[in-house]
């Protein structure tokens, strides 16, 4: 995202990158919603276009807020704990916002370092499980997609992607979450 600004982060850029930021992304968001009031709205954001620095950080914390009522919610209808909402129309109406994606890959190093390869070599993993048996530095479950009819309920595209050249920005992630309930702890 902020790639325009500064012209030495890409150079400096690789995806373990945003795998080594996600863990701390989901406690940040998670803590967020903690401290929201019930009917309040969390704005995530990041000036990352990168899915596991974004949507696999959204997905992963509203799974897991909303999984421990899961039963309730589909017996009764009722709200769920908390969840995306739409971008409000006549907030910056001719702002420019892509909606967010529920597909993404994951790309880690392996192997060693060795002459004119100072990171090992880039591969793309199907799983966490291939991920993990490759030993893939920073694999979390939960940085790859759910299946799509999972994430179909929590509506990854009221996410918001920047890009920068829409407006002539940075690029930057946006995700209105908005707390119906207090959280299962907050009782």
């Amino acid at each position: 995202g902020t790639i325009r600004k500064d012209k030495h982060i890409l150079p400096m850029w690789t995806p373990d990158t945003g795998n080594a930021l996600h863990k701390l992304q989901v406690k940040i968001l998670k803590r967020a919603l903690e401290l929201v009031k019930v009917g309040g709205v969390v704005c995530y954001s990041t000036c990352s276009l990168n899915p596991v620095e974004d949507e696999a950080v959204v997905a992963s914390v509203l799974d897991e807020i909303n999984s421990t009522r899961k039963e309730k919610l589909e017996s009764t209808g009722e709200k769920p704990v908390a969840e995306l909402v739409d971008w409000p129309s006549q907030l910056l109406p001719k702002f420019v916002r892509r909606p967010g994606v529920k597909k993404w890959k994951i790309a880690g190093y392996t192997g060693e370092e060795s002459e004119g390869n100072d990171f090992g070599d880039l591969t793309w993993f199907q799983s966490f499980e291939e991920a993990s048996s490759a030993e893939m530095a920073h694999a979390e479950r939960t940085m790859w997609p759910m299946p799509l009819d999972s994430q179909d309920k929590y509506h990854l595209e009221r996410c918001s992607r920047l890009w920068p050249h829409d407006q002539d920005t940075g690029g930057f992630f946006v995700a209105l979450i908005q707390k119906n309930q207090s959280l299962s702890h907050e009782r």
